[in-house]
């Protein structure tokens, strides 16, 4: 019987498949199982895992037709024989010794973990590759705490194995109707855990995708409830646990139900807020309705912590309407060639500061992808008089023109409306920013940290 049970689900994902695979085939450790579960690809994934399977021993496939990777999930831990499971993405991936290490923090605890943490490292386009400080934090950690805050911030899903046992007797399962079923998935494993401990030698690495890659975060009306739904479960799920453990009713100033709900809304504004203009006004009216009714049970002190982790968008304040936005700066674009405009407005409408302008010359304004010519922070102006054009049009103090198509780094914006430097010095800082952070991303590639 292996101690291990990796749970792979795949649905048109050849792209990513052979890496994740080869990681696992160059285990050090060989005592574990690869459960491949596909959703019906057509894409050559079900061909790529099916040469492994014949390959290698240990490794299984199940062929299905799930409409979510959540079903994959379930049919894989039914058929799971390890004592511990790993549930792992297609396009995610673990070091050669991550199963080995895992096996020897369990087998030193006197204890069974029902929850095992590791190292997260992140990392994709537009993103300084970085570990997950969140993450971090429980991965030395003996043992955790049950009411621990940082629970709430450790939602990856791959970084972290459980004994399967302790899922059967909880009967813990992904919803699949839920698209971030996951979240509540950890939490629930988290909180009715027995024993939460750490493992720092072992890493997962994570690939931070494109949105428009992503099957859930897309700033939609239906995401907004289906995440708003989920975390009102961990509320429910957590408020519940906490009566049942004080044997006294709750009221909602319990310390870890105020640190739920502002999790909530932190999650809120960086799965939603930050994408201000990708939300139609409807989603957006929602959004400000759901965080109005947050804001009124928090107390005085979570909104004055709110407020100083997001000054820079003026937290807990929010527009009111998508129209009544003000601006950190103006971005004229004048490239030189076509192509470069999509990524650079792609990485432009995916920043961590979701406020500015941009001005685009009449004469290249079919390079603008057709999602982004409808935005209400975009204007097309004649190429005669363009730069003064877009200083008048512009309802900013600040106009940064931008002659280099390199897509930016995502927090580009938000290290721009840090700084204090002068206005007439914003154009040089915003140039030093995108430098600083192409020399570091180089350097990522190459192997090295600074």
């Amino acid at each position: 019987m292996p101690k291990f049970s990796v749970i792979l689900p795949v649905k048109n994902d050849n792209r990513y498949l052979p890496k994740a695979l080869d990681a696992l085939i160059h285990q050090t450790d060989e005592n574990f199982e690869v459960v491949i579960v596909d959703g019906g690809s057509t894409d050559g994934s079900l061909d790529t895992a099916a040469v492994a399977c014949e390959k290698y021993v240990g490794f299984y496939l199940i062929k299905g037709n799930f409409e979510t990777p959540f079903e994959a999930m379930n049919r894989g831990l039914k058929s799971a024989e390890g004592d511990y499971v790993l549930f792992l993405s297609a396009k995610d991936f673990i070091t050669d010794e991550t199963i080995e290490k895992l096996c020897e923090t369990i087998d030193a605890s006197e204890k069974k973990p029902d929850v095992v943490v590791f190292r997260n490292y992140l990392f994709g386009e537009g993103m300084l590759p970085h570990f997950d400080e969140y993450e971090d934090k429980l991965a030395p950690l003996p043992e955790a705490p049950k009411y621990e805050y940082l629970f709430l911030r450790a939602f990856a899903l791959g970084n972290k194995c459980y004994r399967k046992a302790f899922l059967e007797n909880r009967r813990l399962y992904f919803d699949t109707e839920n698209p971030y079923s996951d979240y509540l998935f950890i939490f629930r494993a988290f909180l009715f855990a027995r024993h939460v401990m750490g493992c720092p030698n072992a890493f997962h690495e994570r690939q931070i995708l494109p949105l428009q890659d992503s099957r859930r975060d897309t700033p939609t009306k239906e995401h907004l409830l289906a995440f708003c739904d989920m975390f009102s479960e961990i509320y429910s799920i957590a408020a519940e646990t906490i009566a049942q453990d004080s044997q006294a009713p709750v009221d909602g100033d319990e310390s870890y139900l105020q640190e739920v709900l502002y999790r909530w809304i932190c999650n809120l504004y960086e799965k939603f807020y930050r994408y201000f203009w990708l939300m139609d006004d409807e989603t957006y009216a929602l959004f400000v309705e759901k965080y109005q009714q947050l804001m009124q049970k928090l107390q005085p002190e979570k909104q004055k912590k709110l407020n100083a982790q997001y000054a820079y968008i003026g937290a807990p304040h929010i527009f009111a309407s998508r129209h009544d936005a003000e601006f950190l700066c103006m971005l004229a674009l004048s490239f030189p060639q076509k192509e470069q405009y999509a990524p650079f407005l792609e990485s432009l409408y995916h920043q961590t500061f979701p406020f500015f302008e941009i001005a685009v010359r009449e004469s290249f304004s079919d390079a603008v992808p057709q999602q982004y010519r409808s935005m209400p922070n975009l204007c097309v102006l004649p190429d005669d008089n363009f730069f003064p054009a877009a200083r008048q049009r512009s309802k900013s103090h600040m106009l940064l023109v931008v002659k280099d198509g390199t897509p930016l780094h995502l927090d580009a914006l938000k290290e721009l409306s840090e700084s204090h430097a002068p206005m007439f010095l914003r154009q040089s800082v915003f140039a030093k920013i995108r430098k600083s952070a192409q020399v570091k991303m180089s350097l990522k590639e190459k192997g090295l940290d600074i």
